[in-house]
């Protein structure tokens, strides 16, 4: 399986509250700002599970870990998440210049998320597939242009971890 599971604490939460507050609504939010907490806590969730990894915030990336620089692209969900759900880069975040994008998903009670998988940007570019906002994947409609694969198509974590 591809996923970690990360409990979020009380800690992690005020401070992932603390910087969607002062980053405030960026310019294409999708949910006006809605987002950032569910963002912040993402690559919280990430610092914590890799060791070694530390915050950068950029506009072309999120995080360092190992001198590999990682763009987060994390979504709240009501349920777990499944490996046949979609993971997605907004088409207007497509030329952002990191070396890989890591995929979370963050339970709207904020209790708990799970890192789902990985991928190289290069390889984001050839494989993953055009959505346009309005088209729908089952019950899931797009709200913008994007990039998209399932879960299940990115990389799992040992391989991050064995190429780092």
């Amino acid at each position: 399986m591809f996923l970690i599971r990360v409990s979020i604490s009380g800690e992690m939460l005020v401070e992932a509250q603390r910087k969607a507050d002062e980053i405030g609504k960026l310019k294409h939010s999708i949910l006006g700002g809605g987002g950032n907490l569910a963002g912040f806590l993402g690559e919280l969730m990430f610092l914590k599970t890799f060791p070694g990894s530390f915050s950068e915030n950029t506009y072309q990336h999120d995080i360092n870990y190992l001198g590999t620089k990682i763009e987060m692209k994390t979504v709240q969900t009501t349920v777990k998440p499944s490996l046949d759900f979609n993971c997605h880069v907004a088409a207007y975040n497509a030329h952002q210049r990191a070396d890989i994008y890591v995929f979370a998903r963050v339970l709207k009670t904020y209790d708990v998320g799970w890192i789902m998988g990985w991928m190289d940007t290069g390889d984001w570019k050839h494989l993953s597939r055009r959505a346009n906002k309005g088209e729908s994947d089952g019950d899931f409609v797009f709200a913008v242009d994007c990039f998209n694969l399932k879960y299940r198509e990115l990389e799992p974590f040992y391989e991050l971890m064995e190429a780092r």
